[in-house]
């Protein structure tokens, strides 16, 4: 057998078991959605609004809202206007909040574009939208063109480490370089708790009760950051909890998107970098390794003794990691 067939049955094992992985879900009473209660669902005031505009002074950015189809999107903004463009995209359940340690590491020599996902955060949901990654990346990129930004550097966390490769596979004149962190879009060789979860009919990403979003950290984090993420759980559960309806809705998109974003990842023309936490429990490390045999020329770079979310537990390795690989393109130091 040759190589080039080695690859294409490579590539139909792994779509096939991406297939499993989707009927497994919808099997589960996970991918049933309450579409009355949803249309019905509305923002509410939470302990974590209070929160945010802290967070937002720690990053050192602005906020603003730009509206992107019949969505208003919010973003942070700001940071050395002289500098390279970097879009930072967070991941599923998550907000632009997720990226505020980094920001301050990086808004000296960059300008920062950090938003809210349609359907995150205090950007608009709207229970009749879709939301898989391919029309999120549309989204972003309508964006970016709103913003009179031609080109940038772009990074993306777990999911939205999927929505940064379909934008850098649809609109390759938008991407500079691509960093794929702890990402969404491939299987890896081994289980993850997540996915173990997800098997059994239970998403430890949304939590139904408030006292479920100390396990959201737990999985998240590694445990060296346990205190780091009961903090988290205290002031996000409320917040978490009540968008339980959203975070299933959206995430029945996510899994029915992830067949998509493998094929678009050999696509993908900008240099890469794969980041990835060796003791992550929501993607398993191996996916770094798929990633990289899909698009030409990436690289993988695995964090020692860190989780799921390099930019909150390592936020001054991560940044370093990052400015080197953008200062030297193709080549990853």
């Amino acid at each position: 057998m040759n190589a080039v067939s080695e690859i294409a049955d490579r590539n139909t094992a792994i779509l096939a078991e991406i297939d499993v992985m989707r009927d497994r879900y919808l099997a589960t009473p996970l991918a049933s959605i309450d579409k009355d209660a949803l249309a019905k669902w509305r923002p509410k005031a939470t302990l974590w609004q209070r929160l945010q505009p802290l967070m937002g002074m720690q990053a050192g950015l602005k906020r603003r809202v730009a509206q992107v189809g019949d969505h208003d999107i919010c973003y942070w903004a700001g940071g050395n206007s002289a500098g390279p463009v970097v879009v930072l995209l967070h991941g599923f359940g998550s907000s632009k909040e997720n990226w505020s340690y980094l920001a301050a590491k990086l808004r000296r020599d960059y300008y920062l574009l950090v938003p809210d996902l349609a359907g995150f955060g205090d950007s608009s949901f709207h229970a009749d939208s879709d939301y898989r990654m391919a029309e999120q990346a549309d989204r972003i990129a309508a964006w970016l063109q709103i913003l009179r930004v031609d080109k940038a550097h772009v990074s993306g966390s777990s999911m939205g480490g999927a929505i940064a490769a379909q934008l850098a596979s649809r609109h390759p004149q938008l991407v500079d370089t691509l960093c794929l962190m702890n990402s969404a879009g491939v299987p890896g060789r081994h289980l993850s708790q997540l996915e173990s979860g997800l098997a059994a009919g239970v998403n430890y990403l949304s939590p139904a009760q408030p006292h479920d979003t100390l396990l959201v950290f737990a999985i998240a984090l590694h445990r060296r950051h346990r205190f780091f993420g009961m903090v988290l759980s205290f002031f996000m559960a409320g917040a978490m909890s009540h968008r339980k309806q959203v975070n299933d809705y959206i995430f029945s998109h996510l899994v029915d998107s992830l067949k998509h974003t493998y094929l678009c990842l050999n696509k993908i023309k900008a240099p890469t970098l794969v980041l990835w936490g060796d003791s992550d429990q929501v993607l398993d490390v191996t996916c770094a390794d798929q990633f990289c045999e899909q698009i030409v020329g990436a690289k993988a770079m695995i964090l020692p003794s860190v989780g799921h979310l390099p930019m909150l537990e390592e936020p001054g390795l991560t940044a370093r990691v990052l400015s080197d690989f953008w200062r030297a393109g193709t080549r990853v130091i």
